[in-house]
């Protein structure tokens, strides 16, 4: 299982990789909880991970634009980052998830080619009004190479809390049966890292237990991404068999 520590600016990028991150996320708290960083903090960002770990960027909790949508993804993958994010907040149904998540990787193919995506659906999505997570993975499929579950309400909730465990394991199964990789976040502390490990999931995306004071506003520090990662540490990442990349044609965990 590998840990993504997301960032908002260079300075948390160097500390997240000197602690041992295995993805640095870029995004931007303060516009919600996959809120976008601005075009030149990504690059900065990238250029200071210089291909260390796989970067990647957040563009926001999105309404259900596609064009719109498009464009910023299109943006983000010119900064230079190996996985873009779109959090579905306006997404009601897997139709206009498959739509929306259609038009986006057609942009990301015109960019480069090289950045693939991500579709995150939230574990509290009856409180929002946007998709059903379970529904995400089957709508997902054919564009993105990993699905995410986050909670899009900060309120000290964990994802454990926002959405019963059973639910989280068909997500994590449904992900995989498709050829996906699975990332769970949401407030994950320390202590969430083996239930999310137990189920099975690829990755785990973490920043408020890795800031200082254990607030979400902090910056992120080096001796609690080394806390986090040593426990998960020789655990290592799901395994998969090579058939079954081949017959996707999907690189099922990001590499750098």
């Amino acid at each position: 299982m590998k840990l993504m520590i997301s960032v908002r600016d260079e300075q948390e990028a160097a500390a997240a990789l000197a602690g041992g991150a295995d993805i640095i996320d870029v995004k931007n708290p303060a516009e919600g909880s996959l809120g976008a960083g601005r075009p030149e903090t990504i690059a900065a960002i990238v250029r200071t991970v210089r291909g260390a770990t796989p970067v990647s960027a957040s563009i926001g909790d999105v309404p259900n634009l596609p064009g719109t949508v498009a464009l910023a993804g299109l943006g983000a993958a010119t900064c230079g980052v190996r996985l873009v994010k779109v959090g579905l907040l306006g997404a009601r149904t897997g139709a206009e998830a498959a739509n929306l998540l259609d038009v986006v990787s057609s942009a990301l193919r015109m960019a480069n080619g090289t950045a693939g995506l991500v579709a995150c659906a939230y574990a509290d999505a009856a409180l929002v009004g946007s998709l059903d997570p379970l529904e995400l993975p089957e709508a997902a499929a054919p564009f993105v190479e990993g699905c995410l579950i986050d909670t899009a309400i900060k309120d000290g909730r964990t994802l454990f809390q926002c959405l019963p465990e059973d639910a989280i394991a068909r997500f994590i199964q449904q992900c995989h049966d498709r050829g996906l990789f699975c990332a769970l976040a949401g407030s994950l502390q320390q202590a969430d890292l083996s239930r999310a490990l137990a189920l099975g999931a690829d990755i785990v995306g973490v920043r408020t237990a890795a800031c200082e004071g254990g607030q979400r506003s902090g910056s992120i520090s080096t001796t609690l991404v080394a806390r986090l990662k040593n426990r998960i540490k020789g655990v290592g990442c799901r395994v998969w068999d090579e058939e079954k990349e081949k017959s996707t044609g999907r690189k099922l965990l990001p590499t750098p």
